[in-house]
């Protein structure tokens, strides 16, 4: 049982050799396989067709090859002595001589070590059949290839030691059945050994293992009443093709497990039946060698057609799986920009799913690779692969080592390295395959796009720090010099009235004074985007009156209005009042005012107050140029502009600002506005009331919504 432990302890390999494996359970398994043997061999006389006396399905052969498949080669000398002494133990029951006993044995040794021995070359892992090279090497391997010493030496063995001569017909006729008993026992019961006692290469579904027994027995029956019949003629002779539904439906439906059951019971009903002639097989005019070879080739294509869907099959879902978790981690990645918070879910996310082991480093300022995220990885195969990572020159590398087969890519960004991760499948003899390869540098670029948007996050958070302290620094100091040089326009105010300035001298003082006093705005507002910054806008609040708030505000700003040829129309409903900072939401309605008064010039500005439902309502409406619809939420933004600054002048933070205190006293704002129609700016703050005012009724029997008001 492989078991997968995270974090800093290791994994037990899969498919690793036991060194510490007590001698005396490796003697134990050689025993059951004596064992084992032997009954095969009895039970497959169920399948020899009389007056012959081979069998037309030699289960043994399955055995074996599934056996030899599943165990280290070094435990392969213990196993072979058993089936040589079980084949050398078993013949001479039988009434042959001792020479052909052994023979046989060396024959079905020769055998196993032929099937075994290039499938274990030409593949890598545990055999499940999940992939169609598998069934590729089990039909060249074990159908095709390791039957010929067994049934050469098998047939020669009779030959010589036999009771009786041969003639050269005969001996070609035993060694084709021969062959073919083989190979068939080796294609029919290896997959179905492999596939039950492997892991499962899908995950498995509800109810599967009822939907396998249904679906076996109504093959059972459909195959028992199509090859039960007694003498079928014309048309049904091809009844055997009512099984392939069932059969293809079993390795569509429940993979190589079910592919490899469902040909074990057609088989076990073709040959019962076809030995008592019964069937298609059993009845055609042919000699009894020939039917036998008939119904031989018939469950060998049923078998391996069976076994190449079903490994279609799953590799395909092995293939959806994969990109389903790649696209998974990308997700994940893409959730946050913190590489060290996401790292460890993707590995979590591929181990054990796809991987026995996952490990990724992230390059630090000084050159070294430090972990990011390891999972399924003992410490020493985690420097190992860090030292080859920081050797790899290529995007991806595959190679073979202690811990298994693994591929180590690089991740990085227009050639810049910025870490590496490796993807190990431990107990594999072979390197990994190319579509491993790909899948890793998917990933590795995956994590190169979330490393390389972590490092401009920090640096854009960097340069927005040093903004902010310019802001705040650069706004303390030019306050100093302006407060001073309003102090003395103010001192100089009073002589110029009461002297003998003219009039030129005292326009040209107040323009002075005008513009002193917008810089000190801009200064102000510099300074409480820095509050904003640092997460503090305090709120000094205490009982308003909005409809008062309105008028003082619009009567500071009569002179500008009045150069601006603006006439401001209010409409105020009395005792609208709440607990609010009266200086900051003045600030906020000169902001409003001055965006009328700028974008508006000659054109009248409206301004409403309401109130419903615990909510104060102040609509500024202005019949200026116009915003358009793309441009309604970004110009709340800070520094953000809806027209060019060299035409219309300011920094950008008026809206924005406006939109903050609103919030700190829980309050929107929201503006509705078209290209040459005007602008309407709604602000809703949550109303208290106060004294003993009570409300009268409200000039609309519901509350307006914010672009309803008259123009």
């Amino acid at each position: 049982m492989h078991t997968f432990i995270s974090g800093d302890d290791s994994m037990v390999e899969m498919g690793r050799d036991r060194a510490a494996e007590p001698r005396a359970e490796v003697w134990g398994r050689a025993l059951l396989l004596f064992a084992a043997f032997g009954g095969l061999k009895a039970l497959s006389s169920f399948f020899v067709f009389p007056p012959l006396e081979s069998a037309s399905v030699w289960l043994p052969s399955g055995l074996t090859l599934a056996v030899f498949l599943r165990a280290a080669p070094r435990r392969w000398p213990v196993y072979l002595a058993a089936v040589f002494a079980a084949e050398s133990m078993w013949v001479p029951f039988y009434g042959n001589p001792w020479g052909m006993a052994l023979l046989w044995g060396l024959g079905n040794c020769l055998r196993t070590v032929v099937g075994a021995g290039l499938m274990r070359r030409w593949l890598d892992g545990p055999v499940t059949f999940s992939q169609p090279r598998e069934v590729v090497a089990l039909l060249l391997a074990g159908g095709l290839l390791s039957p010929l010493p067994s049934a050469t030496l098998g047939m020669g063995a009779v030959a010589l030691l036999g009771p009786e001569s041969l003639s050269t017909g005969d001996f070609w006729h035993g060694w084709v059945g021969w062959y073919l008993s083989d190979g068939l026992g080796a294609v029919l019961f290896a997959p179905l050994l492999l596939t039950w006692s492997a892991p499962r290469p899908v995950p498995r579904r509800q109810w599967e293992d009822v939907e396998l027994v249904g679906m076996m027995v109504l093959l059972a029956l459909v195959a028992h009443g199509t090859f039960g019949l007694p003498e079928p003629r014309g048309i049904l002779m091809s009844l055997p093709y009512l099984c392939l539904p069932f059969v293809l439906g079993a390795a569509l439906r429940l993979g190589p497990r079910g592919a490899a059951t469902a040909a074990m019971v057609l088989g076990t009903l073709a040959v019962w039946h076809t030995a008592a002639r019964r069937g298609p097989f059993g009845v055609m005019d042919a000699t009894l060698p020939e039917r036998v070879i008939s119904v031989q080739l018939f469950l060998a294509v049923a078998a391996l057609s069976t076994l190449i869907l079903a490994a279609m099959a799953c590799d395909r879902r092995r293939v959806e799986r994969e990109q389903r978790l790649l696209a998974e981690s990308g997700a994940v990645l893409a959730e946050s920009l913190e590489p060290r918070e996401t790292l460890p879910r993707v590995a979590r996310l591929l181990v054990p799913e796809l991987f026995s082991g996952f490990a990724v480093w992230l390059l630090e300022g000084d050159g070294r690779l430090v972990p990011a995220a390891r999972l399924g990885l003992s410490e020493e195969a985690e420097g190992r692969l860090r030292e080859d990572i920081l050797r790899l020159s290529e995007p991806s590398r595959r190679r073979l080592g202690p811990e298994g087969a693994s591929v180590l890519a690089r991740i990085q960004h227009q050639g810049r390295l910025l870490g590496g991760l490796a993807l190990v499948r431990a107990g594999h003899t072979h390197v990994a395959r190319s579509r491993v390869m790909a899948f890793a540098e998917d990933l590795a670029h995956h994590c190169a796009l979330a490393v390389e948007n972590a490092h401009l996050l920090g640096q854009f958070q960097s340069a927005v720090q040093v903004r902010d302290e310019f802001i705040t620094v650069a706004a303390h100091e030019l306050r100093t010099p302006v407060t001073v040089l309003t102090l003395q326009l103010q001192n100089l105010q009073r002589p110029l009235r009461q002297g003998a300035a003219g009039e030129p001298v005292l326009a040209r003082f107040q323009a002075v004074s005008r513009q002193v006093s917008r810089l000190g705005r801009l200064v102000e507002g510099l300074l409480d985007v820095g509050r904003l910054n640092t997460g503090r806008l305090p709120l000094e609040r205490e009982p308003v009156e909005l409809g008062t708030l309105v008028q003082d505000v619009v009567e500071r700003f009569s002179e500008e209005l009045g150069r601006a040829g603006c006439e401001v129309v209010l409409s105020l409903q009395p005792h609208v009042t709440g607990m609010w900072d009266r200086e900051r939401l003045e600030q906020a309605l000169g902001h409003l005012l001055g965006n009328a008064v700028k974008f508006g010039v000659g054109r009248p500005i409206r301004l409403q107050v309401s109130q419903w439902d615990g909510t104060a309502r102040l609509v500024v409406e202005d019949q200026g140029i116009g915003v358009s619809p793309e441009a309604l939420e970004r110009i709340f933004g800070r520094f953000e502009r809806a027209v060019p600054s060299r035409e219309y002048g300011g920094l950008g933070l008026g809206l924005f600002l406006t939109r903050r205190i609103v919030e700190a006293h829980g309050g929107t704002i929201q503006a509705t506005s078209q290209p040459g129609e005007g602008a309407t700016f709604v602000l809703e703050l949550p109303a208290s009331p106060l004294g003993t005012y009570v409300p009268g009724p409200s000039p609309w029997p519901h509350p307006p919504p914010a672009d309803s008001y008259p123009t």
